[in-house]
């Protein structure tokens, strides 16, 4: 873990993480309350993405799949917006966010023989999902979204001492490498 750790330091910046940390995953926080917001359909993914409940499988399913790995690098980056409510920004800076997990993703599969990758809000990678009717096309570049699996993000923030809030009109994005 040394040799990842002293790789990814080096490469903050260009990689333009913005806060990290290294956690065990025993110490990731499940949450029934949260993966019921994906059942409400809060955010308009809900059974439309492989990325996404029920795509994901059921909450036992998500805690087995991540407690299968002993340690988790979590890391966020930061986005600027131009107002409160700057959807744009929003879908800019979640791009950018992509486009960084994708990255840290090459380095752990250079290092690692198995890992697992979640991020924000269901997949992006195709402009229509084959959800369900047919698998993945991009089963590689598809996160699953942190909060599809039931694990509550505040909580991860506060375990890894990332700030989960970092001032007003910003955004702030999660992933988690699982290895």
């Amino acid at each position: 873990m040394e040799e990842i750790e002293r790789i990814l330091i080096q490469n903050c910046d260009h990689l333009k993480i913005h806060e990290y940390a290294f956690l065990e995953s025993r110490h990731l926080v499940f949450s029934k309350e949260v993966r019921d917001l994906c059942e409400k359909n809060t955010c308009g993914m809900y059974g439309k993405s492989w990325a996404c409940p029920p795509g994901v499988g059921s909450i036992d399913q998500c805690k087995d799949q991540c407690s299968a790995f002993q340690s988790v690098f979590v890391f966020t980056s930061l986005g600027q917006l131009r107002k409160k409510h700057d959807v744009n920004g929003w879908h800019e800076a979640r791009t950018v966010h992509e486009t960084i997990t994708e990255e840290v993703v090459k380095t752990f599969r250079s290092r690692f023989d198995r890992i697992m990758a979640l991020s924000t809000e269901g997949c992006m990678v195709c402009k229509a999902c084959a959800y369900p009717n047919q698998p993945c096309h991009f089963p590689e570049r598809m996160f699953p979204a942190i909060e599809g699996f039931g694990i509550n993000v505040m909580q991860l923030a506060k375990t890894g001492r990332i700030r989960y809030y970092n001032g007003p009109n910003t955004v702030t994005y999660f992933s988690i490498i699982f290895f």
